[in-house]
């Protein structure tokens, strides 16, 4: 890490604060920060971020206005110590990373680490998971393993997401916009009664856009050398957008202590496919060396290159393939959510379904030839899940909450590969998975200012797949000669243990130990028998001190986090021509891990106009242990691979990333006022890939948004005018060498821009 900037953040984290005594004057009439209380905690009395032990951001609905979001990926942005992108080799595919923790890749039998719950309800099958963020009530994004509570699949975090129920008057919301690249949005809501105790609401979300990336279809190819029989696609643009989401839901107050509402979504999404972009370089890993040293030159080295004089173009958004590709996706969910008060406590129960279609077809080698395709994927996926749990606030000094949870899922996945223009090959997965979870969490007031929290969850989980290997089954999936079928149960229990000390209304400091699982899996890639796995459980130990504050009569909080966690069993997702399985994807519980780090958050309300917010995170990860596969590539696993391996840096984690975002409101006459906002973004610079290719690391970059908005005096009318990444910084969401043959990348945003008008009733 650049030491330098890191205390140079730092400082003006700590200038920002000191600075603050200049504003002691304007106390009287400043308004006070307002109160989030957090979804993730499921005690009976909601519990604000600032007195809950654990590094937290949330984000209130007026907070995704502000910030233009569309889906999760545009919080990331907000987020240190957090990467909440696509996966890019598949549209609308989260690959999301928290505290260095995360599943790089698209293989869906490898469950993710950082879970994302909708309305309560864990989303099991990622595709589609990206969530639209318009009448969304809050997004909750959780640091660290939340075993407890939440269950298997959180070692690096949790993102929640709740939908904004029906109120009980009738209003509606109205937005529409236009941008740059062809983009319309339509976003709107109406809610109201439609009987005595029975009110309704229904949102509607409908956004369009041409892709960031213009296909030139051979555009630079010598069609003389061009190889006999490829068809001739013409061209177009990659990755689009034409999403359509009606959120309909249904609140009934049976009693004064009865409330239940019914949440339905239907998703539809016609996107284009990947934006693989070819990348030209003579870079050659060399077997026993660190790849970091490698220098790449100028030239190239690949099959593409080589053969058919084929140079990727050096505009970032222009991309060559013969293949444009598709992305097909469908969902429909049901949440029923309901409370009973008895009085002396809360009964929640969580019940709901989703249900998953999921089609592609994509040029992975970003080439006009085809080298690597996946032509047109099938993928299905459905879901249940109820969880029911009793919440009480016994007595001033003591709470608690427990409950029992049971996750089913079934999801098939038929993935072809055209290889050489010629070489295809299939596979076929039916995959079975059940959870069944007990847990519990109490808090104990011992003192005045002293609370102990015990928790623990206890699961048991069991899995079971049917595969035809890759390159035995018809490419319509109709039958594969070289089947297998194997399952396997596990069982964890998840403990914490947690100690907050309120040294007055206002600041608290805490210290916390908890232990979180990520499930094990098998391999859906797997291309012999022996390679399908199961792959056991990892498991991590977490503990984090922190302090939160308020200061200035509630103008300003500072809230810091240290932490450090120790994973074991840690499923790597390897390329290693095993002599024994003859595969070249394969799980492993492949090592252990170290990782450390730092976050800071900040909001401070300078004066009733003014606002300045912040998020400031380092992490520093380390491989202790590495074992079962060639990181050196010379044909041989010993102890040599071990030692090199521990030098690697992680896969999508960079070492320090911080947000800072200003938001000054101008009144200007009437009662209308201009809203204006600034926000930037920060990331260092990591490798994309586990064994550090250098051609395929991403570099520091930075992003500038900004908006401008008019309210009207009433507050119903809202015109904006908003731009993001508006220095059009260049860069990528994830990037792969395509076997020997080819490297590619996916990804990035350029500057966008646009006018939204808003009216709400």
């Amino acid at each position: 890490m650049r030491n330098g900037t890191k205390v140079g953040l730092l400082a003006l984290f700590a200038g920002v604060f000191t600075g603050v005594d200049e504003v002691k004057a304007q106390e009287s009439g400043v308004g006070v920060i307002e109160e989030v209380v957090v979804i993730s905690s499921k005690q009976a009395e909601g519990v604000s971020t600032q007195d809950l032990p654990a590094s937290v951001m949330t984000f209130s609905e007026t907070a995704l206005k502000q910030a233009f979001t569309v889906d999760l990926v545009d919080i990331g942005k907000m987020v240190s110590n957090a990467e909440l992108n696509n996966v890019g080799t598949y549209a609308s595919y989260p690959n999301f990373f928290i505290r260095g923790m995360g599943v790089n890749g698209s293989t869906r039998t490898n469950d993710p680490k950082v879970g994302v719950f909708m309305d309560g309800i864990y989303v099991g099958y990622n595709a589609g998971a990206l969530a639209s963020t318009f009448d969304v009530e809050a997004v909750e994004v959780l640091r660290g393993p939340q075993g407890t509570l939440l269950g298997r699949n959180v070692t690096g975090g949790a993102v929640l997401v709740k939908s904004k129920r029906p109120g009980d008057e009738f209003g509606f919301t109205a937005e529409a916009g236009v941008g740059n690249y062809g983009s319309t949005e339509f976003n709107a809501s109406m809610e109201g009664p439609l009987a005595d105790n029975i009110f309704a609401k229904v949102a509607l979300i409908k956004l369009d856009r041409d892709g960031y990336f213009e296909d030139n279809n051979r555009g630079s190819v010598d069609t003389s050398i061009y190889p006999a029989g490829m068809p001739d696609t013409g061209t177009g643009d990659k990755v689009g957008m034409d999403l359509t989401i009606i959120r309909p839901m249904v609140r009934f107050d049976f009693s004064e202590n009865f409330e239940a509402t019914l949440i339905a979504e239907f998703l539809e999404n016609n996107t284009g496919s990947a934006n693989s972009q070819n990348v030209a370089h003579n870079c050659v890993p060399i077997p026993g060396v660190d790849n970091r040293d490698i220098v790449c030159g100028a030239g190239s080295r690949f099959l593409a290159q080589n053969t058919w004089g084929y140079t990727p173009p050096d505009d970032k958004y222009e991309i060559n393939h013969d293949l444009i590709g598709y992305t097909d996706l469908e969902t429909s969910s049901f949440v029923l959510d309901s409370t009973w008060d008895l009085g002396h406590g809360l009964v929640t129960t969580i019940a709901g379904y989703r249900e998953v279609e999921y089609n592609s077809s994509t040029d992975f080698d970003g080439t006009p030839f085809t080298i690597f395709h996946f032509n047109d994927n099938k993928e299905e996926q459905e879901q249940t899940s109820i969880e029911v749990r009793y919440s009480s606030t016994f007595s001033d000094q003591f709470n608690f909450v427990v409950g029992v949870n049971r996750f089913d899922q079934e999801y098939s996945i038929g993935e072809r590969r055209n290889f050489f223009i010629s070489l295809n090959a299939a596979t076929y997965s039916e995959t079975e998975h059940k959870t069944t979870g007990i847990f519990g969490e109490v808090n104990v007031s011992v003192a005045d200012s002293l609370t102990l929290t015990v928790g623990g969850r206890w699961t048991k989980e069991e899995k079971k797949i049917d595969i035809g290997v890759l390159g035995s089954c018809e490419l319509d999936f109709s039958s594969c000669t070289n089947n297998t079928s194997n399952e396997k149960d596990w069982s964890d229990f998840s403990p914490k243990l947690a100690a907050t000390y309120h040294f007055n209304d206002d600041t608290m400091v805490y210290a916390s130990w908890t232990r979180g699982f990520a499930s094990g899996v098998f391999n859906a890639r797997a291309a012999t028998l022996d390679a399908v796995g199961p792959t056991d459980p990892e498991e991590v130990d977490s503990f984090e001190v922190g302090l939160k504050t308020s200061f200035f009569g509630g103008r300003g909080q500072l809230n810091l986090a240290y932490f450090m966690a120790d994973y074991t069993d840690l499923i790597l997702f390897v390329n290693n021509p095993d002599k024994t399985s003859g595969a070249s994807l394969i799980n492993f519980n492949a090592g252990e891990a170290e990782i450390s780090g730092f976050e800071a958050e900040m909001q401070l309300q300078l004066t009733d106009n003014f606002r300045l917010n912040g998020s400031f995170g380092t992490v520093d990860p380390e491989f202790t242990n590495i074992k079962y596969f060639d990181a050196n590539a010379d044909g041989v696993v010993d102890g040599k691979d071990n030692e090199l391996a521990k030098t690697w840096d992680f896969q999508k984690v960079a070492e320090m990333s911080y947000s800072l975002e200003a938001i000054y409101n101008l009144q200007i006459g009437s009662g209308a006022s201009m809203l204006a906002r600034a926000a930037y973004s920060w990331r260092d610079d990591y490798m994309t890939d586990l064994y550090n290719k250098p051609w395929l690391q991403q570099s520091s970059f930075g992003l500038v948004d900004a908006s401008l908005t008019y309210v009207s005096p009433n507050e119903k009318i809202r015109v904006s005018v908003y731009g993001t990444n508006l220095s059009d910084e260049e860069y990528f969401d994830y990037a792969a060498d395509v076997g020997t043959l080819d490297s590619a990348r996916w990804g990035g945003a350029p500057r966008t821009y646009g006018v939204r008008v808003a009216y709400t009733y």
